[in-house]
Formats: structure tokens, C-alpha cells, sequence
């Protein structure tokens, strides 16, 4: 069979509408590609957004209660001690100890440093009562509500005669928001 002028330009023209065909079909399917890739990525972000705003409540809620909580550490250290005396009787009449002694040793202390924006309020308490108790009153001190650091300082056999108690000296840093840190704090309520 002879190649004809005309057979030769049907032939040509078919084999550049197929090329051009697959070209073309070829960079859509890349850029259909490339859509989806970007439409799954905002709709993970769309999701993720989703449970942001749906947790916004809850969110709005924690921060309130962090809000009254740094009202009630930050102002005058009375009702911080006093919540502490109170909370710390408690707990040794659970343990059937006896608190012999509190005293505050020294003025509270500032912070050490202004990235630090706790002050801190020592005390010198005095435990007495079986040992296993005394323990227990040690650990219970340092989980109370107030937040505070508790440090045995020294256990000493008492000589009384009877069963056999301790009294323990602690040194206990009670730790409540300085004034300085509530003025760094802000928020877009504020």
C-alpha cells in the first residue's frame, strides 16, 4: 500500500491528537492530583479545627478555674498559712499525731529570680508521734492544697517514758504567687 500525501496527514494528525491527547490527560491527572493532596490537607486541618472548637468549652472552663486558683495564691500570705494550720491539723489528727510547733523563722522570701513567680513563706513545724505516723503526716503536708515543700530536718527519739514517739523538726516553704508574675500574665480577655 502507498503512503499518500492525504494518508500521511491522516496519520500525522492521529498521532498528534493521541500525544497531545496523553499530554493533556497526563498533566490533568497531575493537577487532579495535586488537588486532592491539597484537599486532604485541609480537611485534616478542618478536622483538627473542628475538635479545637468543639473542646473551646471545656477549654474556656479549665481556664476559669486556673484564673481562681492564681486569685487565691496571689494577694496577702494570712490566708494561705491559715489554710495551711487548718489543713495541717487535719491531717495530724488523722495520723494521730500531734503538731508541737509552727513558727515562721524569718520574713516570707521573695523570689530568687524574676523568671520565678512563686514567694516563698518558710515555717518551722514540729511533728510528734510514732514514727510510721509522722511519716505518713510528712507526706500528707507536702500533698495538701497549698502548695508547699516539705523537708525533714531532723527525727529525735523522745525520752518520755511510754510507747515510744518521735518528734520530727520539718521545714516547710509554703509557695504562693508573687505580685510581680499576675502583672506578666495576659490573655484576650484581659
Amino acid at each position: 500500500m502507498k503512503l499518500t500525501t492525504a494518508g500521511a496527514l491522516w496519520g500525522g494528525a492521529t498521532l498528534v491528537l493521541f500525544g497531545g491527547t496523553s499530554g493533556v490527560v497526563t498533566l490533568g491527572e497531575r493537577s487532579i492530583a495535586d488537588q486532592t493532596a491539597t484537599n486532604d490537607g485541609l480537611a485534616a486541618q478542618l478536622a483538627a479545627n473542628t475538635v479545637t472548637v468543639r473542646s473551646r468549652g471545656s477549654l474556656l472552663a479549665e481556664r476559669a478555674r486556673l484564673h481562681a486558683d492564681l486569685r487565691r495564691l496571689t494577694g496577702d500570705s494570712t490566708p494561705i498559712v491559715a489554710r495551711f494550720v487548718r489543713d495541717a491539723a487535719r491531717v495530724a489528727y488523722e495520723h494521730h499525731t500531734t503538731i508541737a510547733s509552727i513558727a515562721a523563722p524569718g520574713s516570707p522570701g521573695a523570689p530568687k529570680d524574676r523568671f520565678e513567680p512563686l514567694d516563698a513563706i518558710p515555717l518551722a513545724v514540729t511533728v510528734e508521734g510514732r514514727y510510721a505516723d509522722v511519716l505518713a503526716v510528712t507526706r500528707a503536708l507536702s500533698a495538701l492544697p497549698v502548695p508547699a515543700e516539705v523537708d525533714v530536718l531532723a527525727v529525735v527519739r523522745a525520752t518520755q517514758p511510754g510507747p515510744v514517739t518521735v518528734s520530727a523538726a520539718l521545714h516547710v516553704v509554703l509557695r504562693r504567687v508573687g505580685p510581680t508574675a499576675t502583672s506578666d500574665v495576659r490573655t484576650r480577655s484581659d
